[in-house]
């Protein structure tokens, strides 16, 4: 039923969520963990805030902790898994490229962690997703 699922994962409290309800999924159906974390390539001049090259740099360092110790405690669970790391817009590519790409038939998010003017600006990622998406949602709270 869903072979590969994709977990798009930022390092917070809700992603790992996720995770945990992805791989409790991937026992029971016997499928592929693809958990990938994308950054931003998108400036925010006009808000006030530039993002460069450095930035990007950070978010692929701290990334690379979350996806590695995400990694352990897939394999730990006996399940394949598969990482990435993206820049690009998170909002489509979580919901139309990463599933493409990868030929996932399920995703497997966290509820949105931003709140006020973070949402007034950026929007939620997972309310876009769930909108948007080429294949199946599950949301995790």
């Amino acid at each position: 039923m869903y072979e590969r699922i994709l977990v798009p994962m930022d390092g917070s409290k809700n992603a790992h969520a996720a995770l945990v309800e992805a791989i409790k999924l991937a026992q029971k159906l016997g499928s592929k963990l693809f958990i990938v974390s994308v950054a931003s390539d998108q400036t925010y001049a006009h808000y006030g805030a530039e993002f460069g090259s450095e930035i990007v740099t950070h978010f692929k360092d701290a990334a690379t902790k979350f996806l590695d110790s995400a990694v352990q405690e897939v394999e730990d669970a006996g399940v394949p898994v598969e990482t990435s790391f993206k820049v690009g817009l998170p909002k489509p590519t979580i919901a139309t490229t990463l599933p493409q790409e990868l030929n996932t038939n399920l995703t497997v998010i966290g509820r949105s962690g931003v709140h006020g003017l973070g949402r007034a600006i950026m929007g939620s990622t997972t309310a876009y997703v769930v909108r948007n998406s080429e294949t199946s949602v599950l949301v995790v709270d």
